[in-house]
């Protein structure tokens, strides 16, 4: 006869010569680190002029030195919707490494029955029985599924983690733009205003030189298609700044709308447009590549893929788990104080799905290719970070270059318009000069006010290129 351990024994001596029948592939061992530092082909804008690398700050927007604009990225970021969603996903995959986690508990069930009945044999009498039964099972990860299961199900976590700091980064970007339009249609919307209240002086001033003949109707015509056509462009930019407070009442998750909320008087306090006072810093490529969350999420999801290989692979192994069972039975019988009335029962148990294998290998193939194409979407995503980047950073800089003859231009109007209301007033020039010179003052100011913004805009876009939060 064979005792409890030499039974065991013989299980498991069974478990491992089936595992050796099966043929199991060596899994490749996952790099250690599975980001490249890529350093080739940088953009020379991620270094100082000494070579050395720049640091970055987390809070990029208070490089603006706009209390209004901290304010509603700091309000964005605690009461955004999205965010709450992000966090909700974050709570899910947290609570599924819980689950996965008591995998490696064992595992209970109880019964409970009752049955009131008759055999079909003639002279049977009614009987009622009643049964009842407790089990336990516990598995020994001797091959490590449970344990790739588990460190699957934190890898997908921490992805969850990253994709809510991704919408971090767009929800402080997105308010950011927003705010910097409505500083921006403000702006324009102010040089529009101040050109018609100058045009409709001179219209009124013709209308009076047109009395002493000093003016012609062509003049007058002139001067009102200017100035309409200037007022024309006032709903545009009005319509702009309501957009604006819009955006920026659902990037703030409705708190903006609130009674009282101080969004509501950004309308009618205008400002000037935000602009960056402090130096750009970006921060090392390396540093770039731990700042963006797309990329740390590529990261990770080779790893959980990695670990989901590994939990395919365990299934070319036998499963080997401890079992006991507690059985009770009361009828006619047998009674509570009788031990004819328990039962009981305790091993090992092996459950294999050998020896036809074709199916497991099959899965094996398909999450192998799936971690492979995981490797080819990360190096993509590197690849397209650092290009990004560089486009970001060079429309940054080609836009800022502009906005010094933008300004020379606006003082060159400025004076040509003094000067020509001067030679008109003198009768040495007609209004046809007054009317070129204040178009081509409104042009060079709208002109000046769009580099601002622009410029503002692509330096909000080049924080967001490189994953500041």
């Amino acid at each position: 006869m064979f005792s409890a351990s030499d039974t065991f024994a013989t299980l498991c001596a069974t478990a491992f010569m089936l595992a050796g029948c099966a043929g199991i592939p060596v899994a490749e061992k996952p790099r250690e680190n599975v980001t490249p530092l890529v350093k080739q082909n940088l953009p020379k804008q991620f270094f100082n002029a000494e070579g050395a690398a720049l640091p970055m700050s987390s809070s990029w927007w208070q490089g603006f030195e706009d209390p209004d604009l901290s304010r509603l990225i700091e309000i964005a970021l605690k009461e955004n919707r999205q965010l709450d969603v992000a966090q909700a996903n974050i709570d899910i995959a947290r609570a599924n490494v819980a689950r996965q986690r008591l995998e490696a508990s064992y595992e209970t069930q109880g019964s409970l029955g009752a049955n009131v009945g008759r055999s079909a044999a003639p002279d049977r009498d009614i009987a009622a029985t009643l049964s009842s039964g407790l089990a336990a099972s516990w598995e020994f990860d001797a091959f490590g599924r449970i344990a790739s299961a588990i460190e699957a199900s934190e890898l997908g976590a921490e992805a969850a983690e990253q994709a809510r700091r991704d919408v971090a980064v767009i929800v402080s970007s997105q308010t950011a733009l927003a705010y910097a339009d409505l500083r921006g249609a403000q702006r324009r919307l102010s040089v529009a205003q101040e050109n018609a209240d100058t045009q409709a002086q001179s219209l009124e001033l013709l209308q009076a030189l047109l009395e002493n003949g000093r003016a012609t109707a062509l003049d007058i015509n002139r001067a009102e298609a200017q100035y309409r056509t200037t007022l024309a462009d006032i709903p545009r930019f009005q319509a702009i700044i309501d957009s604006s407070v819009s955006r920026l009442a659902v990037l703030t998750g409705g708190s903006a709308l609130e009674p009282g909320a101080e969004i509501l008087n950004l309308r009618q306090q205008a400002r000037p447009i935000p602009e960056l006072t402090s130096s750009f810093d970006i921060g090392s490529p390396e540093s770039l590549l731990r700042r963006r969350p797309d990329v740390r999420f590529a990261e990770i999801e080779i790893g959980r893929l990695l670990a989901l290989s590994d939990v395919e692979r365990a299934r070319l192994f036998p499963v080997v788990s401890f079992n006991a069972n507690i059985l009770s039975l009361f009828g006619n019988g047998n009674r509570l104080d009788q031990l004819s009335s328990f039962g009981f029962g305790f091993g090992p148990a092996i459950i294999w799905e050998g020896p036809d294998l074709r199916r497991v290998r099959a899965d094996i193939v398909i999450a192998d290719a799936e971690t492979e194409r995981a490797y080819q979407q990360y190096e993509q995503t590197v690849l397209q970070v650092f290009s990004d980047v560089e486009i970001s950073l060079s429309n940054l800089r080609n836009e800022a270059r502009r906005q010094q003859d933008l300004s020379q231009a606006v003082e060159a109007a400025r004076g040509a318009l003094e000067l020509a209301q001067v030679r008109f007033e003198e009768g040495f020039d007609d209004f046809l000069d007054v009317l070129d010179a204040q178009r081509t003052l409104l042009a060079a100011e709208d002109r000046l006010a769009e580099n601002t913004l622009q410029t503002t805009r692509l330096t909000i876009a080049a924080y967001q290129e490189l994953g500041g939060v």
